[in-house]
């Protein structure tokens, strides 16, 4: 290691700080894929928790793909290649490392949301294309960006869960998820994501249940986000390199 683990203090919440001082040091260069941690002992006293607290953290970090545990003569806690850190938890950790790209996540959700759609405009029930119209409604009137992007980010998960299909709605829930979180962290409050009649043009086309219309308007509306996220995420990615050469 070429710089010393940073010293979590007194949080509330330990472990998950040991976790992310660990991760740090990872995404810094500090550990490389294949090197061992140092012995608990010695990265407790590093970290400045208590050895239960750092069984707990690495626990969890191996549960996201980030470490190895082996046993026997050359046992230890290995770095991994991250090739398998899951997607669903740690999407903001795939972007930081380029593992992943904003490209990729938003490209599956231009290939899946417009056929989401169409179903959704063939099977949705007037209860769900009411509670759509409250959302639109709702994401029109907001006035607080972080509000405004929770409720469009439920729009789409309210029209996916009406195509009644259980892995499109897995798939758009994970996509979605991801999305609200990383906008509502990382948007600027002068950055505008969405244009805000495509909600409602969509919806116009859903309640007359026009799958091809429904699609076209998805697909157009994609696109235009897509560009946004990844203009979003290469501002993201400046601010942190600027922040971590500090």
């Amino acid at each position: 290691m070429t710089q010393p683990l940073r010293n979590v203090g007194r949080p509330k919440n330990l472990y998950i700080e040991a976790m992310r001082s660990i991760k740090d040091a990872i995404f810094q260069g500090d550990y490389a894929p294949g090197e061992s941690l140092p012995s608990e002992k010695d990265l407790s006293l590093l970290l400045g928790v208590s050895r239960p607290v750092l069984r707990e953290a690495l626990r969890a970090l191996q549960t996201q793909g980030f470490l190895d545990v082996r046993r026997g003569s050359r046992g230890g806690t290995y770095i991994t290649d991250l090739s398998n850190i899951s997607i669903r938890d740690n999407l903001e950790d795939l972007l930081r490392i380029g593992k992943l790209s904003m490209t990729d996540l938003t490209q599956a959700r231009l290939l899946l949301e417009p056929e989401v759609f169409r179903l959704a405009a063939q099977n949705a029930t007037e209860e769900q294309l009411s509670e759509m119209e409250t959302l639109v409604h709702q994401g029109s009137v907001t006035k607080d960006p972080k509000r405004k992007i929770q409720i469009e980010s439920d729009f789409h998960r309210k029209v996916a869960t009406a195509s009644g299909s259980p892995i499109y709605i897995r798939f758009m829930q994970t996509i979605f998820d991801f999305m609200e979180v990383f906008a509502v962290n990382i948007q600027p409050e002068d950055f505008q994501v969405h244009d805000k009649r495509d909600h409602e043009e969509i919806f116009n086309a859903l309640k007359l249940r026009d799958g091809e219309l429904v699609a076209k308007l998805t697909k157009r509306h994609a696109e235009k986000v897509t560009k946004m996220m990844i203009k979003l995420e290469k501002q993201w990615l400046k601010n942190l390199e600027a922040h971590e050469s500090q």
